[in-house]
């Protein structure tokens, strides 16, 4: 039978699987075309990866662990430049990196306890699985900005 710390190890990974996705799509785009929208009040790459970041963070710091960083969500979406690609990158490992202290937690002892967060109540089972299915939302996104904006064909 299955442990929580293999669930758990299971999600992380395919989590880990997602974001790969989010840097591969990041080196294909030129720096010029990183923070470019495809229409506005649509969102940029550098945008959806920097609000990956800060969800990322948020989920796991403040919701797993229980602690007081603060995010600037509107920030993420406004931005409009700031970072080329390995800059954005260097962002994004160093957040998932971060983050890995608190997913190092989770085990068979606390996968199903409740955490408030967001005036609203999880189980770190829940938290993960929240992400996962966040990054995998985005990762539409992500997809269809490559082929849009990077103007790059279909995915081999």
């Amino acid at each position: 039978m299955a442990t929580s710390e293999d669930g758990a190890q299971k999600i992380i990974q395919l989590f880990d699987a997602r974001l790969n996705q989010y840097r591969n799509i990041v080196n294909e785009f030129a720096d010029d075309k990183l923070w470019q929208r495809p229409q506005p009040g649509m969102v940029s790459l550098g945008n959806l990866v920097c609000h990956i970041a800060g969800a990322m963070r948020d989920w796991f710091e403040n919701g797993i662990g229980q602690g007081q960083w603060t995010r600037d969500r509107q920030f993420e979406f406004d931005r409009d430049g700031g970072m080329i690609c390995q800059e954005l990158l260097d962002h994004f490992n160093r957040e998932r990196i971060h983050c890995d202290h608190f997913l190092r937690t989770i085990s068979t002892e606390n996968w199903h306890e409740e955490r408030r967060f967001r005036n609203d109540t999880f189980t770190i089972y829940d938290m993960l699985l929240r992400q996962l299915e966040h990054v995998n939302y985005h990762a539409g996104q992500a997809a269809f900005l490559r082929r849009i904006v990077a103007e790059l064909g279909p995915v081999s």
